[in-house]
């Protein structure tokens, strides 16, 4: 499989794609934490947490399937970190999916999935906007402990990047990310002016910071930054996402005009 990264036009396309499909955010209705038999909105049966992931009890009349099978009486869900993670749907089209001890449900014809329109940008500037900067690993050094994602877990710092934006320097925090095509990936966690102005304004982005993503050199390099593919975190479209907290060098003194801004409808309202 190809790791090349697909053209500006080709990234805008399958982000909007990934926003308003089955297993986008905009279609994420609850993200309940089970730590005790309970019911969970808006869908059938009993949770309860268990090894591995949750259990369900409910009756074949409830239209709850796992795996392909109707529950009729109390089967495991297998969550994302298991060999074969479960598949869940429910008798009204939503589905399930668990992380951990949380159950999230999925609804493809969602409110917000309806109301999208688009992943409003910034207007990308002639040329690009591409700066240059050091990779440096923190391998053999003690890594910052004050990166966390937003259970407060740590998140796994990869190494820092210098570089210069508007004539500013910057070192900034990169953490490791899910491989994207089996290659290794930076992500940084960013915040700058234009997070602050509201939402209304045609040079505001999200307030809570946007994520660039890069591939991960094998050691210390020099790196490549298009911040035209800045993108928005997934609590920017639901919230049943909370943000990781972008740290305080990660949160630059200039506008970032450029990548993306707010999911918005098509009377470019701000959906979230």
């Amino acid at each position: 499989m190809s790791t090349v990264e697909p053209d500006l036009a080709e990234h805008v396309a399958a982000r909007d794609a990934w926003a308003r499909s089955a297993r986008g955010p905009l279609a994420l209705v609850n993200a309940q934490h089970v730590d005790r038999p309970q019911p969970v909105w808006p869908v059938a049966g009993q949770w309860a947490p268990a090894p591995g992931g949750l259990t369900v009890t409910a009756a074949a009349a409830d239209g709850v399937v796992v795996d392909g099978v109707p529950v009729d009486g109390t089967v495991l869900v297998a969550g994302d970190t298991a060999v074969v993670p479960s598949t869940v749907a429910f008798a009204d089209g939503l589905a399930g999916t668990v992380h951990g001890s949380t159950l999230r449900v999925w609804d493809p014809a969602s409110d917000a999935v309806s109301r999208f329109a688009r992943i409003a940008r910034f207007a990308p500037r002639p040329g690009g906007w591409v700066t240059a900067g050091s990779y440096e690993p923190w391998s053999g050094r003690e890594a910052p402990g004050h990166l966390t994602d937003a259970a407060g877990d740590p998140l796994p710092v990869a190494g820092t990047i210098e570089t210069t934006v508007d004539d500013v320097p910057v070192r900034l925090t990169a953490v490791r990310s899910a491989p994207f095509h089996g290659r290794p990936r930076l992500q940084l966690i960013l915040q700058d002016t234009t997070s602050a102005l509201p939402e209304g304004d045609p040079g505001s982005s999200y307030s809570m910071g946007r994520f660039l993503y890069l591939p991960e050199p094998d050691g210390a390099a020099e790196v490549v930054l298009d911040w035209d593919r800045l993108v928005l975190p997934p609590c920017a479209f639901s919230y049943q996402y909370a943000c990781p907290v972008p740290p305080e060098e990660n949160r630059l003194p200039v506008a970032l005009t450029a990548g993306e801004r707010h999911p918005v409808d098509e009377q470019g309202a701000v959906l979230h």
